[in-house]
């Protein structure tokens, strides 16, 4: 992380969107002026800090001002409130959406109804969930842009500018460093845990955790797939930044993961009955087995963990693209 000035963050604020084509172009002029500006201000006697704030408080929001640059009209709402409106939208479908997506799917499921029904309520629920949060976004801004006579609903000011993260080497090794560490401490667990269980059977074995004809395959599945894993933070290391070849590969990763784990939970083939019925828990029968709660919940939280670290390279990667700014 590094510590941008506001002219920095400002550039980057207003530039952020625009196409390469048009970005350094704009960039230039909008660093001239802002410079030419604070020079101004300096000469007439300003602090150096006071006339920056003042020169970027001046230009006003970054988003209203390359919008005049690109001759781009931005009247669904009024240019005033229209950057706001495209922020909150954007908040909204990121967050909003994908929740009720997961959470809507998950009641289904535990809901046993049938696969073709749960898509299609889903999407269907999406599309309604879409459109009322356009409509009705829209109509309070709408109703708050004659409310407030063509008024922003806050007063910008420089320190509203977003921050500049500097997605240098050294993040990627932090990332690569932290990951390695994990896949050493699964592996571990992997086939120490054995050691720590606590039942034993009547020969005085120990009683598996995992489900005998499961544990024969599984540990070395996993392993193969950590191998994998391993090699591809060190092929990341070595590139040194995200691409979208290294997304790809993680979301191919994330799937050989997730899918057999996930499948196993749903499908009552991972945990051994015999340990479950020593544990003294007396309705994990109807909890684990197949199409039980725990363990649907189990299977749904497998696939939302593993997607999180595409989620997360594709914003890298998007970041990187842009110049890690």
């Amino acid at each position: 992380m590094t510590t941008a000035t506001l002219t920095e963050r400002y550039l980057h604020a207003a530039t952020r969107g625009l196409p390469e084509t048009q970005r350094a172009e704009i960039r230039q002029e909008l660093a001239e002026r802002i410079g030419d500006d604070i020079d101004a201000r300096v000469r007439a006697g300003a602090d150096p800090t006071e006339a920056e704030t003042l020169a970027l408080t001046e230009l006003g929001d970054p988003d209203v001002l390359v919008a005049q640059y690109l001759d781009r009209p931005q009247f669904l709402i009024g240019p005033q409130l229209f950057p706001t409106w495209k922020r909150l939208l954007r908040v909204l479908a990121l967050t909003v959406i994908p929740t009720v997506a997961v959470f809507f799917t998950l009641a289904q499921t535990l809901a046993h109804k049938p696969f073709g029904e749960i898509v299609g309520s889903t999407v269907v629920v999406l599309i309604m969930l879409t459109v009322h949060l356009g409509f009705w976004t829209t109509l309070v801004f709408a109703v708050l842009e004659r409310s407030l006579d063509g008024k922003p609903i806050m007063e910008w000011t420089p320190e509203l500018l977003p921050e500049i993260t500097d997605s240098s080497r050294n993040t990627v090794r932090i990332d690569v460093a932290s990951n390695l560490v994990f896949i050493a401490l699964f592996a571990t667990g992997l086939f120490a845990h054995t050691l720590v269980l606590p039942f034993r059977d009547s020969a005085g074995e120990t009683v598996p955790l995992v489900q005998p004809d499961t544990w024969a395959w599984l540990p070395w599945y996993l392993t193969a797939v950590l191998v994998l894993d391993a090699t591809f933070w060190m092929l990341l290391a070595r590139r040194g930044h995200w691409n979208y070849w290294f997304v790809a590969l993680r979301t191919v990763l994330s799937l050989a993961n997730a899918i057999p784990v996930a499948w196993l939970f749903a499908t009552d083939r991972l945990f051994n009955h015999e340990f479950l019925a020593l544990t003294g828990w007396n309705n994990w029968q109807e909890l684990v087995s197949s199409g039980g709660v725990l363990a649907i919940v189990f299977a749904f939280f497998t696939v939302g963990i593993s997607a999180i670290w595409p989620i997360d390279a594709f914003l890298k990667a998007r970041h990187a693209g842009r110049g890690g700014r």
